[in-house]
C-alpha cells in the first residue's frame, strides 16, 4: 500500500505532467507551422519605411518556387480592418516573384501575402511582408496584444496549478465508509 507521501508524490507528478503538455500545446500553437518558414529577402524589405510611393514589390524565396506563385497586396484600415488592393503576380526567376500594383497613394501600413509552391517538396512557402509608406496606419501589424496574453495565460496556469497542488495534498477520504457508522 502507498503511503501518503507517494500518492501526493504521483499526483504532483501527474499534474506536472499535464501541465508541461498543456505549455507545449499553447507554444507549439502559437508557432506558425510551415514546411519553409522564411523568405530570403524582398524590395522593400519587409517593415520598412518608404518615403515615396511605390508600384512594385519584388521577394526572394531562397529556393525554387513554381509558376503558381500569388501575391496579394492589402491596406490596413486599422482596429483589424483592411482593404484588399490586389495587384499582378510575375515570376521573375526560379527564386523570385515581383508584384505590380497601382502606385500607393494613402500613406500607412501595407501587406503583401504570399502562397509559393515549393514543386521539389510540394510544401508551400506562404506569409506576409509589411511596409509603410509616410505614417503607419492607427492600428499596424502590432496590434496583438501578446506579451499581455502570455502573461494573462501564465496567471491562469499558476492559479490552477495551486488549487491542484492543494488538492493533492489534502488528505484522502477513506474510500470504505462504514454503513454502521452513519
Amino acid at each position: 500500500m502507498d503511503s501518503i507521501g507517494d500518492k501526493v508524490a504521483h499526483r504532483f507528478l501527474r499534474v506536472l505532467a499535464a501541465g508541461g503538455v498543456l505549455l507545449a500545446t499553447v507554444i507549439a500553437g502559437s508557432v506558425t507551422v510551415a514546411a519553409h518558414d522564411d523568405i530570403a529577402g524582398s524590395t522593400p524589405e519587409s517593415r520598412s519605411t518608404l518615403d515615396e510611393p511605390i508600384s512594385t514589390v519584388e521577394i526572394d524565396f531562397g529556393e525554387v518556387i513554381s509558376d503558381d506563385v500569388t501575391m496579394f497586396l492589402s491596406y490596413d484600415l486599422g482596429d483589424n480592418e483592411f482593404e484588399e488592393i490586389g495587384g499582378t503576380t510575375v515570376k521573375t526567376g526560379d527564386t523570385t516573384a515581383r508584384l505590380d500594383f497601382d502606385e500607393v497613394e494613402r500613406e500607412g501600413t501595407y501587406f503583401v501575402r504570399y502562397l509559393a509552391p515549393v514543386p521539389v517538396d510540394g510544401h508551400v512557402i506562404a506569409g506576409a511582408i509589411s511596409f509603410i509608406y509616410g505614417s503607419p496606419s492607427s492600428a499596424g501589424a502590432d496590434s496583438f496584444p501578446l506579451l499581455p496574453f502570455i502573461g494573462v495565460a501564465l496567471v491562469v496556469l499558476a492559479v490552477g496549478g495551486w488549487f491542484s497542488y492543494r488538492r493533492m495534498v489534502a488528505p484522502d477520504q477513506p474510500d470504505d465508509v462504514d454503513a454502521n457508522a452513519l
